[in-house]
């Protein structure tokens, strides 16, 4: 998949026009104003799947089928780069850092559908960030499972 540039200051939201509920803040700096994205506006966005198995730890037993954007196509058109801390934050408030490298190395996807479906809250929707764990065994590891963070909401760079 082809990246562009970073867009955030020079073209129009990453995310077309909100439609319906919004379920991601994009936060590109402290001091810019955020932008919300919603299911809509996200599917428009270059779409990636993952085909995966996660670990059990995660809770989502057998293989299933994730599609959604990549992080780092986001992080890009955000402005953000290598230099950039990548901060996923969860509806529970739990947030988590993403190295550059893990979006370089793996390119993980912001998913918003599991085998065709939209993914619910309760199912731990209505995104997830999905590493492709088939593809590459050190993501079994403790530190890719703590990454792997569910219902998220917002994506800050700092």
């Amino acid at each position: 998949m082809a990246f562009c540039g970073p867009q955030w200051a020079h073209a129009g939201p990453v995310c077309p026009g909100l439609e319906s509920r919004r379920v991601l803040q994009l936060h590109a700096s402290q001091s810019s104003k955020p932008q919300a994205c919603d299911l809509k506006g996200l599917a428009k966005l270059p779409a990636k799947e993952i085909v995966a198995t996660l670990p059990a730890a995660l809770g989502l037993a057998g293989e299933h089928r994730w599609r959604g954007v990549s992080l780092r196509y986001l992080v890009e058109q955000m402005g953000g780069g290598e230099r950039s801390q990548i901060l996923l934050t969860a509806l529970n408030d739990y947030a988590i850092e993403i190295p550059w490298s893990d979006l370089v190395r793996f390119d993980p996807i912001l998913a918003y559908s599991r085998d065709g479906e939209h993914i619910s809250i309760r199912d731990k929707g209505p995104l997830i960030l999905i590493y492709p764990f088939g593809t590459h065994p050190q993501l079994q590891g403790q530190d890719y499972i703590n990454r792997s963070i569910w219902q998220v909401h917002a994506v800050a760079l700092r």
